[in-house]
């Protein structure tokens, strides 16, 4: 079955203003969210934050820098997308570096893809879509999660358009 971002987005999955000290208290958030709606296992944060160790995800976007943490699937029970809109920037490793490389991250956009040979076609939609220096300012300023999802589907379309 082909699906896009927005079949795996919910509102629910959206925290605008979140508040955490650390990319790890970051995903700790963002897969609670994802847990409470039955999408994950509880180890499923865990999972992603030892290969974000290995294989870290933060991207030099403009005029913010973004990260894509995900992991493999054994912890996922439906594939799905939250969305993290930080009150303050956290430290992500750049991702094609060993880590060592930081990146001041305020949008975290966290993959739970069940299907594992759908993972790297969900990456590329995402990375199509924070290619927009005006979605990506629009979402660190969005309030609530309907206003950040109304962006994110907004710039999905377009991009889809585009494809």
């Amino acid at each position: 079955m082909q699906y896009t971002l927005m079949d795996l987005l919910r509102r629910a999955h959206i925290i605008t203003g979140l508040k955490v000290l650390n990319a790890q208290e970051a995903i700790e958030e963002l897969s609670k969210a994802l847990s409470e709606t039955g999408h994950v296992g509880p180890e499923f944060a865990d999972d992603v934050w030892e290969r974000e160790k290995i294989y870290p995800t933060g991207l030099p976007t403009r005029p913010v820098a973004v990260a894509i943490p995900h992991a493999d699937p054994n912890h996922v029970k439906q594939s799905a997308m939250c969305v993290g809109v930080l009150e303050s920037p956290v430290k992500f490793g750049q991702m094609g570096t060993d880590g060592s490389v930081l990146l001041d991250v305020q949008l975290i956009f966290l993959l739970a893809i069940k299907e594992q040979e759908k993972q790297v076609q969900m990456i590329q939609q995402l990375v199509s879509l924070i290619q927009s220096s005006e979605l990506l300012e629009a979402l660190v300023k969005s309030e609530s999660a309907e206003e950040a999802f109304a962006l994110i589907k907004a710039a999905s379309m377009q991009v889809q358009s585009r494809a």
